[in-house]
């Protein structure tokens, strides 16, 4: 690419290092941090960690010494903080395969024909016939750029109404505005994605909020205790207030529980109020805060408030979730109108509940807003739930629901 070319060059023009050696350095950089340079996000990542490096280099030459490139990877710092929060891990490729099936179950031809997918056909002798549309023309073939027959179809394949078709990629351009070197291929079978939000600091920094942005492995495979202070290695781009696991991250956590002299920290709640202060909300004014970050990026809609437990139901509802009902009992309640008497929070299968009714909790989560289908009205605002932390404990989980009817005994 030639933003990255570019600054290759620059630095070692500036540094004085063979270009060779700089281009190393960068490959060890994309290599170390698995960085996808087909996404936009990752290749600015890339980017600021070597600028980062190129910056520690110039400082070293200006002392007088003698700069070494070397290709390890001092970007990853040690941080010391808690994790509040957890959202779940997301196969985005698995969403796009649903999304692809549906266009093909409601036009077929028309998602074919916008390069969405490729037909696979099977020949005698077990090989295959590809079949696509590249740059508005129809491509057919039986064997790779190697000569060879495709024996094989890569593991993103679905069968859908019996018809075997291999989802591709349809970005023609690539985040640089240049012809994307993955146009037409097939797409990977997941790319998994997960948040998680952690308070603390990076190496001697001050202490933040973060929003720790996992992939693949470290993503589906994130095991870390929430609500317990830790030392976690992780790349820390303070700009953005995003941190990014490598792939020894999860090998790094030691729980300052377990160290031989534990550091001093303070009450959780106490840090999420103070480092999260722009987020909080009341119970009865969540809908106004609703609207006031409905245009704000996913990652930073985040919502923390705090209710007692009036009703909980820990059966699960056809997308996994149990239920929490909170409410502000010091809120005033209009019995005259259809105004606010509680707020549902949907508990993904990941979280814990060791509380029950009655018991006060802080609660970290994304607010939504849905329509009743049949007059379109917009319903009550509600939570998705990613943290929450019990902050008076009563009772045990529960799966009561009241059902308004009255026992009026045997007899």
């Amino acid at each position: 690419m030639e933003k990255i070319n570019n600054e290759i060059m620059k630095a070692a023009q500036i540094l004085g290092i063979p270009t060779e050696e700089v281009n190393e350095k960068w490959g060890s950089i994309v290599k170390d941090n698995d960085l996808n340079l087909d996404n936009e996000i990752e290749v600015n990542l890339g980017l600021s960690m070597f600028r980062q490096w190129f910056s520690g280099m110039k400082r070293v030459q200006e002392s007088g010494a003698t700069p070494k490139t070397g290709t390890g990877n001092s970007l990853v710092k040690t941080g010391f903080g808690v994790v509040i929060a957890l959202e779940e891990a997301r196969d985005f490729e698995d969403y796009n395969r649903n999304q692809l099936q549906a266009e093909y179950l409601r036009d077929r031809n028309l998602a074919f024909n916008a390069g969405k997918f490729a037909y696979a056909d099977e020949l005698d002798g077990g090989n295959y016939k590809i079949s696509q549309i590249i740059n508005n023309e129809l491509v057919e073939r039986t064997e790779n750029a190697k000569g060879n027959p495709y024996s094989e179809l890569p593991e993103s394949v679905m069968e859908v109404e019996g018809r075997m078709i291999i989802p591709l990629d349809d970005r023609k351009d690539g985040w640089d505005g240049k012809p994307s070197k993955t146009y037409g291929h097939p797409k990977p079978l997941s790319n998994w994605r997960r948040t998680i939000h952690f308070i603390g600091e990076a190496g001697d920094g001050d202490v933040k909020y973060w929003r720790i942005m996992a992939k693949d492995s470290n993503a589906q495979d994130w095991s870390v205790n929430v609500g317990q202070f830790l030392n976690i290695d992780l790349i820390w781009a303070a700009d953005k207030g995003d941190a990014y696991p490598v792939q020894t991250t999860l090998e790094t956590v030691v729980y300052n529980s377990e160290l031989p002299t534990p550091k001093e920290t303070g009450s959780l709640s106490d840090l999420i109020a103070e480092h999260l202060k722009d987020k909080i909300s009341h119970l009865v004014n969540l809908e106004t805060y609703h609207n006031s970050v409905a245009n704000n990026p996913t990652k930073t809609r985040v919502v923390v408030t705090d209710g007692n437990v009036i009703n909980m139901n820990m059966n699960p509802n056809a997308n996994g979730n149990r239920t929490l009902m909170v409410s502000d009992i010091n809120a005033d309640f209009d019995y005259d109108s259809d105004g606010y008497a509680s707020t549902t929070c949907w508990i993904p299968p990941h979280i814990d509940i060791d509380f029950g009714i009655g018991s006060h909790v802080l609660i970290v989560g994304r607010t939504n807003q849905s329509r009743n289908q049949e007059t379109q009205e917009l319903r009550q605002v509600s939570i998705n739930m990613f943290g929450v932390i019990p902050l008076e404990r009563r009772g045990a989980p529960t799966s009561f629901v009241d059902s308004g009817e009255t026992y009026e005994g045997w007899f």
